[in-house]
């Protein structure tokens, strides 16, 4: 049955900061625009891949922000007041860093090498999500040293 199962994932930001975001997404870490949609003339979403994930970059709807009984989805309020971390497999552990500090992110945790010998790191995004970025190792590489 998993065979008839994919992933894409909706990730919310402050209304009216789509197009900064889908920016930042697309400098920090390469990730592809494929469309746009707008509701009554203004953006909502952009439809972006980071890699072969589809990742829809969308705006928080104010309504649901001034009623919470509404219900979410709500944009992060303060750096890491999320439920969830999302986690990027990376070629340059550095160069993704530097990449994503000069598009506006913000250290977490610096580079280094955790329990299992990733190398890894993670940032605050400029809309309040949590990168943690881990390190590809490269093809026939050991462990040992």
């Amino acid at each position: 049955m998993t065979e008839d199962i994919s992933v894409e994932f909706s990730l919310f930001v402050e209304h009216g900061r789509e197009r900064e975001a889908a920016n930042f997404y697309a400098a920090a870490f390469g990730a592809q625009e494929e469309n746009t949609n707008d509701i009554d003339g203004a953006l909502a979403v952009v439809e972006m891949r980071f890699g072969n994930l589809p990742v829809w970059v969308a705006g928080s709807n104010p309504n649901r922000e001034k009623s919470p009984s509404y219900g979410g989805p709500f944009f992060p309020k303060a750096p890491g007041a999320v439920s969830t971390i999302f986690q990027l497999k990376v070629g340059n552990i550095e160069g993704v860093v530097q990449r994503a500090l000069a598009a506006g992110a913000v250290i977490r945790d610096e580079v280094q090498t955790d329990m299992i010998g990733r190398r890894v790191a993670s940032i605050f995004d400029p809309f309040g999500h949590i990168w943690a970025l881990v390190e590809r190792k490269a093809e026939g590489m050991s462990l040992a040293a």
